[in-house]
């Protein structure tokens, strides 16, 4: 008998052989309960099934709370990427439904362009071989729900400017992200109310920040949080925004308005681990490197395919908390991810200090100036942010252990 495929956003599932596969025909990774939860849900597609009907069909030998249900959502959503609420919907007091599009005719005009931009999204990521992550990253790029009315604007090409973007934004480069700044204006300028890319462009003006890629710093500043801030205002409930923010104020210092907008931001979408992770590094600079790992450890175990800065954000609360053999293999699965990730490198080469392994530590500060860095301490502290001076007062000396020149 021949198995129904199911098509959920960019993602196919066949809930006979439990295959979920993503748009370039790579294997996704989602747990077995979630795969079980799915396929109950796509038995009768459109339709609300309870949430005690999904656990006595999933979980028939244990009692669970609700909490192992929503966990399996989230996981779900967290696969299927962009739109994946509206695809996978709950039904308040209810339980959740799956909605499946209608056999209807689609303006062609619209199919024809998400089409050809999907085709740009998979053929650049295979190219490159990057990883697909959340926010700011693009998942993946799937026609609206419903109505073709795009999530957030009615103007389809300020949409598509957006997700254009995101493409760009997931490519760690300065170059890139000045392409993916170009983008989220055009979104803008086709429509100035379009709260998502607001909070886009304030998100890459943070990166920017992080990273050191800004020049006029106070004009950089206030233009950042402008962005960030009209996000917030023209949609309260856009969990974007308030990352934005929340990751914005805690690069300028600000670190109990951070924690305010990133908690904001969990609760208005919990099941997205960005908000969290980013919390786990907030913690590291209040100097509460345990309270840190324990977010960030969750955030990894919870994130399907976790990015980079997850891992670096883990190896710098380790190093801090001087569990230097765990933050060595944290880096490293961070450099995994982005070979060209400056901040893994630096704490790498403290990490490696600490362990006196002098001799890898030249290798990975070789690798360091060979990306146009100043490979001395004063070098690396000058283009960092410190919270507190006990961080600062660390991680030198963990690199004059390097060998590194004053």
């Amino acid at each position: 008998m021949k198995s129904n495929v199911f098509q959920l956003g960019m993602v196919r599932f066949d809930p006979q052989t439990r295959i979920i596969t993503q748009s370039d025909g790579r294997a996704a990774q989602l747990r077995n309960k979630s795969k079980e939860v799915l396929s109950c849900l796509l038995e009768t597609p459109n339709q609300t099934v309870s949430k005690i009907a999904i656990i006595d069909r999933v979980w028939t030998d244990v009692t669970v709370s609700d909490e192992s249900l929503v966990q399996c959502i989230a996981d779900i959503r967290k696969v299927i990427g962009v739109d994946a609420k509206q695809i996978v919907e709950t039904v308040p007091r209810e339980g959740y439904r799956v909605n499946l599009p209608l056999k209807t005719p689609k303006p062609i005009r619209f199919r024809l362009a998400v089409l050809a931009l999907a085709l740009v999204v998979v053929g650049f990521l295979a190219m490159l071989n990057w990883p697909k992550t959340e926010t700011p990253m693009v998942q993946s790029v799937s026609s609206p729900s419903n109505d073709e009315t795009p999530p957030g604007t009615a103007n389809t090409d300020a949409y598509l400017e957006v997700l254009k973007g995101r493409v760009s934004s997931n490519i760690f480069s300065h170059s890139e992200s000045l392409e993916a700044e170009r983008h989220y204006r055009r979104a803008i300028i086709m429509d100035p109310n379009y709260a998502r890319a607001y909070a886009e462009l304030g998100t890459l003006l943070a990166v920017r920040f992080e990273n050191d890629w800004t020049v006029l710093v106070n004009a950089d500043r206030d233009k950042s949080l402008y962005y960030a801030q009209q996000a917030v205002l023209l949609d309260p409930d856009l969990w974007l925004g308030h990352f934005a923010l929340g990751r914005l104020y805690s690069v300028f210092g600000n670190l109990d308005a951070a924690e305010t907008h990133l908690e904001v931001a969990m609760s208005l979408q919990p099941e997205n681990e960005d908000a969290r992770a980013y919390l786990g590094i907030v913690k590291i600079f209040r100097g509460d490197p345990e309270s840190a790992i324990a977010i960030l450890e969750a955030a990894i175990r919870s994130h399907p395919n976790p990015p980079h800065w997850y891992y670096f954000g883990w190896g710098h609360a380790l190093f801090n908390a001087g569990q230097f053999a765990q933050a060595e293999s944290a880096l490293q699965d961070c450099l995994l991810l982005a070979e060209n990730s400056p901040y893994c490198l630096r704490y790498l080469i403290a990490v490696l200090g600490e362990m006196d392994r002098l001799s890898e530590a030249q290798q990975a500060g070789k690798t360091y100036a060979a990306m146009g860095f100043d490979l001395s301490v004063n070098g690396i502290l000058d283009l960092m942010t410190f919270h507190g001076k006990d961080d600062q007062a660390q991680l030198e000396a963990a690199l004059r252990r390097a060998g590194l020149p004053d």
